[in-house]
């Protein structure tokens, strides 16, 4: 598979200085241009490089694993809260929202699956119980580096991959607690948040009262305003164009919610059907992204989807585990990034990508594809 093989170039292409760094090079959150710490690049690739130590048996991967772990270890223990800081600016949060969290959890939990440490566990445990759940709304709070409570976060998806990084954490510590608060989420929570438009396209930011969410939206306002501005584009201000190319990895988390809740009626009921069938139905996902339009006359594709949520690593994970697995559909929609994004000069994507850093380690999404193979 031609997603495995660029996985390993660019693994095995930053392996000699990332060693030499201690972490993973930072990015600035893709097209969003925020400034990242190495935090988040640094538990992505810990992802990329246990897969291939578990592959391949090579040393030089368990080594890198290592350090990389050590890093996740140290940044944790730094904050006053126990939460990670995975954004440099003071602007606005320094935790990248949820998922920013979800994500280190996801790394260390990905490692301590490969390699048995026990004190990626317990630090994937602590960085979990930084953040705290309210049982009326059935969402998460953000806690700050400082432990301040910053209120609910948003952005559904960041609940959505909070809790799936967070759901391998049940099993592996036998807590209760956190099943429980999941599937509460789940099920009262996705009631009133899990909310599609007509052709199952998912809603962007979880539906809670007027109020609340007017006095969100002008700190988003405020958050894209604050933006660089090279990164600055009014289509940002198009919750439907930010729906279109995240839909495919918002599906994604819940995919791995699935794996665990999927008893649960969310998962068969005619909505959730819905959101599937629109993230399976992959030339239409690209025909509302503007891919073709960008193939056929040169015109800029979505700046959310090929270069930042690409659905070439995306989009295998959750088609197979509905039944659309197709290897030809897949070959053909890593010929369309090539087309896209394909810099023969530096043999990655880096052209028309704002953040190639972040976006090769986003690569490491193809993994649990891998793994299930």
């Amino acid at each position: 598979m031609r997603q495995e093989e660029y996985l390993k170039f660019i693994a095995d292409k930053n392996l000699d200085v990332f060693l030499r760094q201690g972490y993973a090079t930072a990015g600035h959150n893709g097209p969003h241009g925020h400034p990242d710490t190495p935090a988040r690049n640094t538990a992505h690739y810990l992802v990329i490089y246990s897969y291939l130590y578990k592959k391949t048996g090579v040393d030089k991967y368990k080594k890198i694993c290592d350090v990389f772990a050590s890093y996740l270890y140290d940044i944790q223990a730094q904050s006053k809260s126990g939460a990670v800081k995975c954004m440099e600016t003071d602007r606005f949060d320094h935790l990248n929202g949820l998922i920013g969290q979800g994500w280190i959890i996801e790394g260390l939990l990905y490692y301590y699956d490969v390699f048995k440490a026990e004190k990626a566990l317990a630090v994937a445990m602590a960085i979990y119980k930084t953040q705290k759940y309210n049982r009326t709304l059935h969402l998460w709070h953000r806690t700050e580096l400082d432990g301040s409570d910053i209120g609910i976060d948003p952005t559904y998806n960041h609940q959505v991959w909070f809790a799936a990084c967070s759901s391998r954490l049940a099993e592996y510590c036998g807590d209760s607690t956190i099943d429980d608060t999941i599937r509460d989420f789940l099920t009262a929570g996705a009631k009133r948040d899990f909310r599609i438009y007509r052709d199952g396209l998912l809603k962007h930011y979880v539906d809670i009262s007027n109020k609340m969410m007017r006095k969100i939206k002008f700190k988003s306002l405020i958050k894209v305003c604050l933006t660089p501005v090279r990164f600055v584009s009014p289509k940002k201000f198009d919750s439907k164009y930010m729906e279109y190319a995240y839909h495919i990895f918002d599906l994604y988390g819940f995919e791995i919610l699935k794996e665990r809740y999927g008893e649960l009626p969310l998962f068969s009921s005619e909505k959730y059907k819905s959101a599937v069938e629109f993230a399976c139905d992959i030339k239409n996902v690209n025909k509302t992204c503007g891919v073709y339009r960008a193939l056929e006359k040169g015109d800029m594709f979505n700046i959310f989807s090929y270069s930042y949520n690409s659905p070439v690593f995306e989009f295998p994970y959750i088609a197979t585990k509905n039944g659309y697995k197709d290897s030809e559909v897949f070959n053909e929609l890593y010929d369309i990034q090539v087309k896209l994004m394909f810099d023969k000069f530096t043999g990655m994507f880096s052209r028309n990508n704002p953040d190639i850093e972040t976006w090769n380690a986003r690569c490491y999404e193809i993994v649990r594809y891998l793994d299930a193979r």
